[in-house]
């Protein structure tokens, strides 16, 4: 396997993935699990052996973390574990900073709790201000 910095060189002008548009000095990226959606090296999720992606939950409460395991490299679809948080937002965030932090892409930490927060708060339901009835003509 060859390194990552390697793979970079040779995917970052030439990926499917990238989405340039006219006046925008950075271009986009569409990767599966990408944090930032921002086409850098930091964050590429397809040369990079350590993987951690968030997506919202399919049943709308908490979110699936997304890891990329060692075993099966040759087989990427096999070898992404996922697992739903769902007990909480805050102990949900502590989980998946204490899974961050310890050991895992410890320079994501920021941009996978800043994802997972905003999945959870697009999840809240909002209580809509109910009318005031209109006072009666006397």
């Amino acid at each position: 396997m060859s390194s990552s910095h390697l793979q970079w060189l040779i995917t970052r002008n030439t990926s499917s993935f990238i989405l340039k548009k006219r006046n925008v000095k950075q271009p986009f990226s569409r990767e599966p699990l990408h944090l930032t959606n921002r086409h850098c090296f930091k964050f590429n999720t397809l040369v990079h052996k350590n993987v951690i992606g968030v997506e919202p939950a399919k049943d709308k409460n908490g979110f699936v973390v997304v890891m990329k395991s060692k075993k099966k490299v040759y087989k990427p679809k096999a070898s992404m574990v996922r697992f739903q948080i769902k007990s909480g937002p805050r102990h949900t965030l502590a989980k998946l900073n204490n899974i961050v932090k310890n050991g895992y892409r410890k320079d994501c930490r920021g941009a996978v709790l800043k994802k997972a927060s905003a999945i959870i708060r697009s999840e809240k339901t909002r209580v809509s201000k109910k009318a005031k009835p209109a006072k009666k003509a006397e």
